[in-house]
C-alpha cells in the first residue's frame, strides 16, 4: 500500500470512518485513491462522493447515530427531526420504521435505496430555528434541540398523536437540564406557546402531587 493509501485511511479513522471526496482533495489526496481503495474492497462507496471504511468504526458508536449521520453525509441539508430527534436525545424508547428528516420547503430529497427515510419539508423559520451539533463517531451530525423538537412533535401531533410527544415531556421535565423557561420561549417563537403552556401547567402540578 502506497504512502499516499495509508495517508487515506488514517484520514478515515481520525473522521469517524466517513470521507467525502470534498475532504479528501482539502488534505491535499487526489480522489483516485478512493477508487483505488474502493476497487480492493477496503472501503465502501455510499453515494457519490461520500466513502465509509468500516474497520475505522471502532469505538461503540449508537447504531441510528450512525445511520442518520451516513444520510446527513449524502445530503447535507437534511437534518435529524421529529422521532429520529427524540431518540437521539434519549426522550423516546419508540423507533420509527422510517428515519426522519427534516429538509427546507425549497429543497428536493434525492432517491436513496437505504435506509428507509420520512421527509418533512420545514418553513423557513421552521427549519432554522434551534438547531445543535451532536457528535457521533468524532464527526458533527446536525439536529435540534430538545425543546425545537419537542415544540415539533406538538405541532405534528395532529399527525402522529399526543403519546410520543408526551412521553418527551416527561422525560424532558424529569432531567436536570431541562427548563421550562428556555421550551416555553421555544414554543411562543414557533406559535405553539398556548397548547404547551397548558401541558406543562397539567404535567408539573402532576409531578407536586
Amino acid at each position: 500500500m502506497t504512502a499516499l493509501q495509508q495517508d487515506l485511511l488514517h484520514l478515515f479513522q481520525t473522521s469517524g470512518g466517513y470521507l467525502t471526496s470534498h475532504e479528501v482533495r482539502a488534505a491535499g489526496i487526489p480522489t483516485l485513491y478512493l477508487t483505488l481503495l474502493e476497487r480492493r474492497g477496503i472501503i465502501e462507496r455510499l453515494q457519490r462522493g461520500v466513502y465509509r471504511y468500516p474497520e475505522a468504526q471502532t469505538g461503540v458508536v449508537n447504531s441510528t447515530a450512525a445511520d442518520l449521520l451516513e444520510v446527513q453525509l449524502r445530503v447535507p441539508y437534511a437534518r435529524p427531526c421529529l422521532t429520529s430527534a427524540l431518540s437521539l436525545h434519549g426522550m423516546t424508547t419508540t423507533r420509527s420504521t422510517a428515519l426522519q428528516f427534516a429538509i427546507p420547503a425549497n429543497k428536493q430529497f434525492p432517491e436513496l435505496k437505504e435506509p428507509a427515510i420520512e421527509v418533512f419539508y420545514f418553513r423557513p423559520k421552521m427549519y432554522q430555528t434551534g438547531s445543535m451539533s451532536i457528535d457521533v463517531a468524532g464527526r458533527a451530525l446536525h439536529t435540534y434541540t430538545p425543546e425545537k423538537t419537542l415544540v415539533d412533535m406538538l405541532h405534528y401531533a395532529p399527525r402522529f398523536g399526543r403519546e410520543l410527544y408526551l412521553e418527551g415531556l416527561k422525560k424532558y421535565l424529569q432531567r436536570r437540564t431541562g427548563s421550562p423557561t428556555a421550551l416555553i420561549k421555544m414554543a411562543k417563537a414557533l406559535g405553539e406557546e398556548k397548547e404547551l403552556r397548558r401541558d406543562l401547567e397539567v404535567l408539573l402540578h402532576d409531578q407536586d402531587h
